[in-house]
C-alpha cells in the first residue's frame, strides 16, 4: 500500500478519535471491525475502553476467557476463542484439569494463546447468578475480574481484553453484570500501592445490548465511583 495513502488514513483516523474521544480498532479483515463506544482515562493513567468487537482478533497482551470449572470451551466467547486459537488450547486446558482437578468459582488460570494474536489467555471462572444470594454473586464476579487483572499484571501485560464474564449462559442480569465489572475495574485502577503494568483495559463484546450496558456502566462508575453498583434486589433478579 503506498505510503502517502497510509499517512492519509492515519490522519483521518486520528481526526475521528480526537473528535469523538474514542479509539478505532482495526481487524485484519477476518471479522467485524472494532467500534469504540466509550473511553475513559483513570486517575492512574490507565485507559479503559468499551468496544463492540471480535475479541479473538484483538492485538492485546492478554485475553480473558469466560471459562467454566472444567475448562471445557463449549459455548459463547469461550468457543469462539477455541475456534480461533485451535484445538491445542483445549488440549492444554484438559491437561491442566487432569493434573490439578476442576477449578472453583473465582479461580483464574493462565495458558498459552496458541493461534490467537494475544500472548496469554487468562481463563476466569465467573459465578452463575443466584436469585437467592445475589450479593454473593456480585462479590464473586468482582473477585474474578480483579484476579484476572492481577494475573495480567503478574505477566507484565500492558493491554488486556475482557468479555462480560458471567453474562449469557451464567445468567447474570446484564445491567448488574456490567455495573459489577466496571466497579471492579475502577477499584483496580484506583488501588493504592503504586502503578501496575496495565495501561489499557478493553471491555469487549459483540452483542449490541451488552456493549451499551458496559459503556453506560463504565461512564457511571468512573463519574461516580462511590456506590455506583446498585445493591441487587428482586428487580435485578428478573
Amino acid at each position: 500500500m503506498p505510503e502517502p495513502f497510509i499517512e492519509a488514513v492515519d490522519l483521518f483516523l486520528s481526526a475521528i478519535m480526537n473528535d469523538l474521544n474514542c479509539v478505532v480498532l482495526l481487524s485484519s479483515g477476518r471479522g467485524k471491525n472494532g467500534l469504540c463506544l466509550y473511553k475513559v482515562t483513570a486517575l492512574s493513567g490507565v485507559q479503559v475502553y468499551v468496544s463492540e468487537a471480535n475479541i479473538c482478533l484483538l492485538d492485546v497482551d492478554a485475553v480473558v476467557n469466560a471459562a467454566n470449572e472444567e475448562l471445557k470451551h463449549i459455548g459463547g466467547p469461550a468457543l469462539a476463542l477455541l475456534n480461533a486459537a485451535g484445538p491445542e488450547l483445549q488440549k492444554i486446558s484438559n491437561n491442566y484439569i487432569a493434573r490439578n482437578g476442576a477449578l472453583r468459582t473465582g479461580d483464574t488460570v493462565v495458558t498459552d494463546a496458541c493461534n490467537l494474536p494475544c500472548k496469554h489467555v487468562i481463563h476466569a471462572v465467573g459465578p452463575r447468578f443466584s436469585e437467592h444470594s445475589p450479593e454473593d454473586s456480585v462479590s464473586l464476579l468482582k473477585l474474578v475480574v480483579t484476579r484476572s487483572l492481577k494475573e495480567a499484571e503478574k505477566l507484565n501485560c500492558s493491554t488486556i481484553a475482557m468479555p462480560a464474564i458471567s453474562s449469557g449462559m451464567f445468567g447474570f442480569p446484564i445491567d448488574l453484570c456490567a455495573d459489577t465489572i466496571a466497579q471492579a475495574v475502577w477499584e483496580h485502577c484506583s488501588a493504592p500501592g503504586g502503578q501496575g503494568s496495565l495501561r489499557e483495559i478493553q471491555l469487549v463484546t459483540n452483542n449490541d445490548q451488552t456493549a451499551g450496558a458496559l459503556a453506560a456502566a463504565v461512564k457511571k462508575v468512573f463519574d461516580n465511583p462511590q456506590g455506583a453498583v446498585r445493591r441487587p434486589g428482586p428487580a435485578a433478579s428478573r
